[in-house]
């Protein structure tokens, strides 16, 4: 056997890694030690269903078989649903009490892929990361010992014909859809197909290779909506993320995979609805990203009452929060919520006032999950077990923590990222007050936030960022808030120093003011959150907030400002400018 290969590293995200990485071998080996860990915690036996689907990808059928044998091997039953999206699979897995497993890059790129374990009792979450990363290491030596490696893998860590034949057996045809989606639809049907909320509204979907494409127009139609969701081929005119102008030809509905990332939607994307819904004089556009899990919703821009040719995409932030005031249209409580810290303030603005509690979590659905479990675990006894919490995240992904009754129905809780929710409940509340989107926003706080993120930056990199700005001594700290003077406000988990003197803390205020200064439009700095990465808050309003991916070479940075254009132009200087120079400067780790 070969000795170069890349061993998978495990997160609570599962995994993610190029298809060259994501070897047969890999794949059986996770999986073996994820199962093998649900064995250990009591949520697997022999002959326990696991429910399977995978997204569009050309990697994704070949992933699913090697994830298939490894079920077999551990004595499990592979429940192939084929070509559904993330939430369908974990609603359907849910509902049966099993564990389910995606095969999904979500919104990276085609050469790229994943694998998203589900344990039967909900997501994988950080108490659990240990444990399974123990499994799988001891997955990875009994392999590494086993007399039949040879006769099962390749050198290339790829199964060897017979047993690739052997793994084709467990796996439905390439095209089926299971029970799952069918379910998945019924669960949106069941509440808005009776009033079909959205009979004469026209909505375009950009199908372009999401798994989930054919579900949600069947969901929308049921709700009434006409779904304008054309496969041809159009020809864009647009610039790209470098000014630079492009003429490209897409297809609307394609079989090669396009990424599209819900949370930094490029200009391309972006020109898609622009000239579909110029062209067709459509108002609203909707889409996903691969294994559709997170949502899209784009909208005209109505200026003085009177419709333009600008169409702009709500972030997954303010998505969330028009949701949650959707629901309360609908006359379903808000208890409680979680969201990440990069998220829009604008969310504390408005609901902290209704005496909704609101948790700020570190970036990822682990996270927001734990957060609306231990809401629900200390509130629900005193709310009489009636207790609504919900979260999202910046993407978009929205997650029901409670069952909630909507039009006498009963939309069952799915703490897990969903689509299709925000979508329509946000479109149906706007029709309901016969509203545009775009008035809709114009009457939010003026509170704008955008994201983007550096691609191939080294972790290496990315340590020397953080190691320039985080506290060496105090390392303890969550936030620290600059009073004025020598003083400053210092929160740990639990406690707060107030009038702290601590010349550390100054010194990282002044190495950020090397950076994020007044040349670069940046007022003075007056709080900074250690939460996940480093977030500052600047003296008008603004935030910056730096922070490297957890399971890819990338640096990310996320913004606050007062317009879409500032917030967008302090994302590009901070990832084109300034973290390439904190890079330069900082020292390895």
């Amino acid at each position: 056997m070969s000795e170069h290969f890349v061993e998978l590293k495990f997160g609570t995200s599962g995994l993610r890694d190029t298809v060259e990485n994501m070897t047969d071998m890999e794949c059986y080996i996770n999986t073996k030690g994820f199962l093998l860990y649900l064995k250990k915690i009591g949520e697997f036996k022999s002959r326990d269903k696991v429910a399977l689907a995978g997204d569009r990808r050309p990697s994704t059928r070949r992933i699913k078989k090697a994830v298939a044998m490894a079920i077999h091997d551990m004595g499990g039953v592979s429940d192939d649903q084929g070509l559904v999206p993330s939430p369908s699979l974990a609603f359907y897995a849910m509902k049966r009490g099993i564990a389910s497993i995606m095969v999904t890059g979500s919104h990276i790129p085609s050469d790229r892929n994943g694998i998203k374990f589900t344990k039967k009792s909900g997501e994988v979450l950080k108490s659990d990361e240990q444990g399974i990363l123990e499994s799988v290491r001891d997955t990875r030596n009994e392999i590494a010992e086993s007399t039949s490696i040879k006769i099962v893998f390749n050198k290339k860590r790829m199964f060897t014909e017979k047993v690739a034949l052997e793994a084709e057996f467990f796996l439905k045809e390439p095209e089926y859809a299971g029970e799952s989606a069918v379910e998945y639809i019924k669960r949106y049907t069941d509440i808005f197909g009776f009033a079909r909320p959205l009979t004469g509204k026209k909505i375009f979907l950009y199908q372009h290779s999401a798994v989930g494409r054919d579900i949600i127009k069947e969901i929308f139609e049921g709700a009434g909506a006409g779904v304008y969701a054309p496969s041809s081929e159009i020809t864009l005119q647009y610039k790209d993320e470098n000014e630079k102008g492009k003429s490209e030809k897409e297809f609307l509905r394609s079989k090669a995979f396009i990424s599209v990332d819900t949370e930094s939607v490029s200009n391309k994307t972006m020109a898609v609805f622009e000239k579909v819904m110029n062209d067709e004089n459509i108002d609203i556009g909707i889409s996903m990203d691969g294994d559709s899990d997170r949502p899209l919703l784009v909208y005209r821009v109505y200026e003085n009452n009177k419709p333009t040719k600008e169409v702009r995409y709500v972030t997954g932030d303010v998505l969330g929060l028009l949701t949650i005031m959707s629901l309360e249209n609908m006359d379903v409580r808000i208890d409680a919520i979680a969201v990440p810290v990069s998220a829009n303030d604008m969310i504390d603005e408005i609901l902290l006032g209704k005496g909704v509690k609101i948790s700020r979590t570190k970036i990822g659905s682990p996270y927001v999950i734990a957060a609306m479990n231990e809401s629900i675990s200390r509130y629900r006894n005193e709310a009489r077990n009636e207790w609504n919490v919900f979260s999202w995240e910046a993407n978009g992904g929205f997650l029901t923590g409670s069952n909630v009754c909507i039009n006498n129905n009963i939309l069952t809780a799915l703490p897990t990222r969903d689509a299709c929710l925000p979508l329509l409940a946000v479109i149906i509340w706007a029709e309901k007050q016969k509203k545009k989107i775009s008035q809709i926003i114009d009457s939010l706080p003026k509170r704008f936030t955008h994201a983007d993120r550096i691609k191939d930056f080294s972790m290496e990199y990315s340590a020397r960022v953080l190691n320039l700005i985080r506290p060496k001594k105090e390392k303890e700290v969550v936030e620290i808030e600059f009073t004025g003077g020598a003083l400053v406000k210092a929160f740990y988990n639990g406690d707060v120093k107030k009038n702290f003197n601590s010349g550390e803390f100054f010194e990282i205020k002044k190495t950020l003011e090397k950076f994020f200064n007044i040349n670069q439009g940046f007022a003075e700095i007056i709080k900074i959150n250690y939460v996940d990465g480093v977030r500052i808050y600047f003296a008008n309003g603004e935030v910056a907030h730096l922070r490297p991916s957890g399971n890819a070479p990338e640096f990310r940075n996320y913004s606050l400002a007062g317009t879409p254009n500032r917030a967008r132009e302090i994302v590009k200087m901070v990832l084109e400018e300034i973290v390439p120079r904190m890079a330069k400067e900082g020292k390895d780790v």
